[in-house]
């Protein structure tokens, strides 16, 4: 079946969008918790990272899979498991077993959000695949306008459970909509894979300059997102004194700039590149670390020092993450499920990496958040600098005849 871009973006955004709902309608919830379940913050900070974590392991084992047996089959299989896994949320009486609900969710959600990325390589290339990454970056974006806001009234209208039942109903139909619409997107199924081929087939994507240079763009937005994510409830909430009803308005915030910067990506890969469109990403996620560090230093801790910001961050992030995967994915049209995996696994364990780590001690200031803007935008910018001039030049000697 022939999809256009639009098309392909309509159908493949609640695949993506899974992830992101999951992470972000259980965000008000996470301070209140400790108390509910008598356990640590440490317990409770768990069912964000091993959700993440989860999300980037599982894509080494679903994405060379996908290629073996097709997209659809293993997106139907991982669908399932996301919705067994809000499931078991629901039913659960213990901070154990939500935590192992939250991994269940996470590898379903993996398989999800590799296969919509890779049925993107399967059917587009070059300019035209960072466009519709970009858009489904946009459609990523819907969950913090609306997942937080709906997350916290189903929490106070229902209880805590009410957020997860709304996930199980959300999984229902997606697999759904997935098993009538949804073609394969696979010619050729890749029939000798093996441990020993999976094995080369990662070596041979992990030794592409290209695809390290723009995994690494795409990773480090990622983990900028993921660290706003774990400590925007205790900035917000507990510093600053807003209310876990009115924390989703502060929170969508970053959702509409991370809409705005994903649109205006998608456009704007197809007329600057991808080169300049990850390099402009990274200098916006630098400036927005920056901003955030000098005034949290000299005015201290606020809502326009926490949301002006990540305001930025978020055009910034969006710019980086449409761009990072079309480069990443770019070189491997033969094997897209496998190198999708090895993208999503390393911006996932990166993100968990950064997350937890900025977590280490209680969040009494945005310092976090700015150290980690200003450290991934910077590193961002050093890398893919380089690479954009060098590319420009290759370009130049072809134009040339050389």
């Amino acid at each position: 079946m022939k999809y256009t871009p639009l098309k392909l973006v309509f159908l493949l955004a609640p695949l993506v969008f899974s992830f992101a709902v999951g992470q972000d309608i259980f965000i008000p919830e996470v301070p209140k918790l400790t108390t509910l379940f008598h356990t640590t913050p440490g317990l409770v900070q768990l069912t964000l990272s091993l959700f993440m974590l989860a999300v980037g392991i599982g894509q080494l084992i679903v994405g060379p899979l996908s290629d073996r047996f097709g997209r659809k089959s293993i997106v139907l299989l991982s669908i399932a498991l996301y919705t067994v896994g809000s499931i078991a949320a629901v039913l659960t009486e213990s901070i154990d077993v939500l935590i192992f609900a939250r991994i269940l969710q996470g590898f379903g959600a993996c398989g999800m959000m590799v296969c919509a990325f890779a049925i993107v390589r399967d059917l587009s290339e070059g300019n035209e695949s960072a466009q519709i990454y970009s858009y489904l970056n946009g459609a990523i974006a819907i969950s913090p306008l609306l997942a937080p806001l709906v997350g916290a009234y189903l929490d106070v209208s229902f209880g805590w459970r009410a957020p997860f039942l709304f996930l199980a109903v959300l999984g229902v139909a997606i697999f759904i909509t997935i098993a009538l619409l949804l073609s394969e997107s696979i010619k050729e199924k890749n029939k000798n894979m093996s441990l020993s081929g999976s094995f080369k087939d990662y070596l041979r994507i992990i030794k592409n300059r290209q695809f390290f240079t723009f995994n690494f763009i795409a990773a480090s937005a990622l983990a900028s997102f993921f660290t706003f994510f774990s400590v925007s409830p205790y900035i917000l909430i507990n510093i600053l004194h807003v209310s876990e009803t009115h924390f989703g308005y502060y929170f969508a915030i970053i959702g509409i700039m991370f809409f705005i910067g994903s649109i205006a990506a998608g456009k704007l890969s197809l007329t600057l590149g991808i080169n300049k469109v990850a390099l402009v990403g990274g200098v916006l996620l630098f400036l927005s670390g920056v901003i955030m560090l000098l005034w949290t230093v000299l005015i201290g801790t606020s809502l326009w020092s926490f949301i002006i910001p990540t305001a930025i961050a978020g055009i910034g992030g969006a710019f980086m993450m449409g761009a990072g995967a079309g480069g990443a994915l770019e070189p491997f049209p033969d094997i897209a499920g496998t190198a999708a995996a090895l993208l999503g696994a390393s911006e996932f364990l990166l993100a968990t990496l950064v997350g937890t780590v900025a977590l280490l001690q209680p969040v009494t200031s945005n310092m976090p958040l700015a150290i980690v803007l200003t450290l991934l935008g910077g590193l961002s910018v050093l890398l893919v600098f380089p690479y954009n001039k060098m590319a420009t030049k290759r370009r130049d000697v072809l134009l040339n005849g050389g």
